[in-house]
């Protein structure tokens, strides 16, 4: 009996302070809550009738949101020195604007709506993300561990929401957006501290960023593969789960399915990685995942009945989880002292916004104009075997680059892979009460 009330106090707290116990249920909750997201392609194709051109359009607005939004609320954040107050503020007009949509009939106002409930969305994940890390700070504890449980909201919501969907309609995603964001807002407002952002450390703009990328061939290159990757990416995020629901005969069970498939396919990627790393090299790596993306694209293109080929989803694990670490490790690791998070989040820019909005756009047009199939070809047939050799002429160019100094290893922690900070090294315990940076806090 006391086994099990250790695993189960384990499952819950993930080994950590206790204190962090309200972060793991925001990133859950969270997560979970707009996993619902996954089914508006499906819900503009079958619920409102948009054509396939229009819902490429639709998709493209979250992605110029994605590039747009997060630092315009970072900065407000800034100027104001509140940031807990903008989070509150993009939370709640979030869960507002994207349960408005089920109201919205028309595509021109379904822009307008979509645009404006993304532009509130996304900041909602990088301002998460920077609330984890300065509670990490001041209490001590891996970064991978909470976004862990943001994974096992994500595919626990999008499976109930599949079947849900199936139910009752998919209509009722929108008020599980809703109701769970309340859910997130009490938490954030009652056990989520409020914490001044840490200001110190050089800054560097964009510019300075795509100049120093032009001056390094091998992170140049990367990029160009990081491009790649993020199209072929962004036609699965964007038409996968459309593409198995017309398959299926509209069944949204098999859509909750695939994303707890992928779900428990990344885990072990995402935080083995380093080990992986070590093991095979990030070159490697990233040739394999960009492989396996390949496999994907060949698959999506000749599938006729997708229960069958459901098995090749656990590939995602490597086209996301592994290959995502790739990326931020040796980009990471190139980047000059105090341009890191910068060029990480340029990283994130080409992936999730270039990429992701060249591919919702292309991918668009061809669905309507010539067929799922052919868009898949197309990916399988083009893209990808542009990914594969600009993968490999990375693979050449590739060097170790020397190790980071130890004030950019405390600051970020691994130096091997973002997924796995650990901020206990940080915390120095004296005579009653913690020092954080040199800065003592009364415990």
């Amino acid at each position: 009996m006391s086994t099990i009330l250790r695993l189960v106090e384990f499952a819950i707290d993930g080994g950590e302070s206790k204190s962090l116990v309200p972060l793991k249920l925001f990133f859950a909750i969270h997560y979970c809550a707009f996993s619902t997201q996954t089914y508006l392609p499906i819900y503009f194709d079958h619920t409102e009738n948009f054509d396939k051109m229009q819902i490429g359009i639709l998709l493209t607005l979250p992605c110029v949101c994605a590039i747009v939004a997060p630092p315009i609320w970072g900065g407000v954040a800034d100027v104001i020195k509140n940031q807990k107050l903008v989070h509150i503020f993009c939370l709640v007009t979030a869960a507002v604007f994207m349960f408005s949509l089920r109201f919205v009939s028309t595509f021109n106002v379904m822009c307008i709506m979509l645009f404006v409930a993304n532009f509130q969305t996304q900041p909602t994940w990088s301002l998460l993300d920077q609330t984890a890390m300065t509670m990490l700070v001041h209490i001590g504890g891996v970064y991978g561990k909470q976004r862990l449980y943001g994974a096992v909201g994500y595919g626990i919501g999008g499976y109930f929401a599949g079947v849900m969907a199936a139910a009752i309609g998919i209509a009722w995603c929108f008020n599980m957006v809703l109701g769970l964001s309340f859910i997130s807002l009490f938490i954030l407002l009652r056990f989520i501290p409020a914490y001044q952002p840490d200001d110190e450390g050089p800054k560097t703009d964009y510019l300075q960023s795509l100049a120093i990328i032009w001056d390094q061939p091998d992170v140049l290159v990367l990029y160009i593969v990081v491009l790649l990757a993020g199209i072929m990416g962004g036609l699965i995020d964007n038409f996968l789960f459309l593409w198995y629901f017309n398959l299926s005969g509209n069944d949204t069970r098999l859509v909750g399915v695939i994303i707890a498939t992928e779900t428990i396919s990344e885990l072990p990627l995402f935080f083995f990685s380093n080990k992986i790393f070590e093991r095979f090299g990030t070159p490697r790596c990233i040739i394999f995942s960009v492989i396996a993306y390949g496999i994907r694209m060949i698959v999506y293109t000749y599938a006729q009945n997708p229960w069958v080929w459901l098995p090749f989803e656990i590939l995602h694990g490597m086209t996301f989880g592994l290959l995502w670490a790739a990326f931020t490790n040796y980009v990471f690791q190139s980047s000059p002292e105090g341009t890191e998070g910068t060029m990480i989040g340029l990283l994130t820019a080409v992936q999730k916004g270039m990429g992701a909005a060249c591919s919702t756009l292309m991918g668009g047009y061809m669905y309507e104009h010539f067929g799922g199939r052919i868009m898949w070809g197309t990916g399988a047939f083009v893209i990808f075997p542009l990914a594969i050799l600009f993968s490999f002429i990375f693979s050449c160019l590739a060097r170790e680059y020397p190790e980071k100094s130890a004030a950019t290893r405390e600051k970020w922690g691994s130096s091997s892979s973002l997924c796995s900070i650990d901020i206990n090294e940080r915390i120095a315990k004296k005579n009653g009460y913690t020092e954080i940076d040199g800065v003592p806090e009364i415990l």
